[in-house]
């Protein structure tokens, strides 16, 4: 599935810091390192609280991608 599909059922995406991903990714779940990226996927699979706050976040994030939000975003950006 696509990040941004996975985001929007309410379920965190971690990634690499780099590109599109660290501009939509939440900057807690975002890695530079494979251990960085252990220590996220852990501290989601064992801490409720953590993972309750960044399933909302993930919802959240998706909220104005609506396709008729999205393409009205983009015939403005084009005009």
């Amino acid at each position: 599935m696509s990040v941004i599909d996975c985001q929007a059922m309410g379920l965190p995406v971690i990634g690499p810091r780099t590109g599109w991903l660290a501009e939509h990714i939440d900057n807690e779940l975002l890695f530079d390192t494979d251990e960085q990226a252990v220590r996220i996927v852990t501290r989601l699979a064992t801490d409720p609280e953590f993972y309750l706050l960044h399933a909302k976040r993930a919802h959240a994030s998706t909220t104005d991608l609506a396709p008729a939000a999205v393409a009205a975003r983009y015939l403005e950006a084009i005009q």
